[in-house]
This record gives structure tokens, sequence and C-alpha cells, in this order.
């Protein structure tokens, strides 16, 4: 399968390839926005969710899991509002 036929490099629904210009920056506008946040998992667990649908491990350590949506929110230029706090849900 060449890389012009290939899956990933077809439109939806038109099956006409796409031209990929791998030395070209995704426009801004078309990049999906990414809010990461933590939520409380059960009892004693802590997980980062962001809006993408992307989820991270739930953990034990608050630190652990601010850490890891902070990574996210910096990989792909989003936004992290942190950790909710004890009353909070």
């Amino acid at each position: 399968m060449s890389v012009a036929t290939h899956p990933h490099n077809i439109y939806e629904g038109t099956g006409k390839p796409v031209h990929q210009d791998q030395d070209q920056p995704v426009p801004r506008d078309t990049m999906m926005h990414h809010e990461v946040q933590v939520r409380r998992v059960q009892r004693h667990f802590l997980q980062s969710v962001c809006s993408c649908g992307w989820l991270g491990a739930a953990r034990r350590s608050s630190s652990l899991a601010a850490e890891e949506g902070q990574d996210h929110a910096i990989l792909f230029d989003g936004a992290f509002t942190g950790i909710p706090s004890e009353g909070a849900e």
C-alpha cells in the first residue's frame, strides 16, 4: 500500500488522497482544544482527564495525577485546570 492510498491519508467520505506536507505544521484552527483537569475516581484515586477524550492512569498520589495531566496539556498546547478541592465534584 502506498503512502498516498494509506487509509489515514484519505479524506473521509471522498476516497481522494490527501497531500500531507510533513514540513508544514497543522493549522491551529483545525487542532482540537485540550483542557485537562484532575477528577476524583472512586474514593481514593485521582485521574487526569482531557476534553479530547484522553484519560490518564488512576493514581493515589495527587501530585502524580497532576503531573501526568500537565504533561498532556503541555504536549498538546492545552490548558491544565488543576486538582479539585476536597469538597468539589
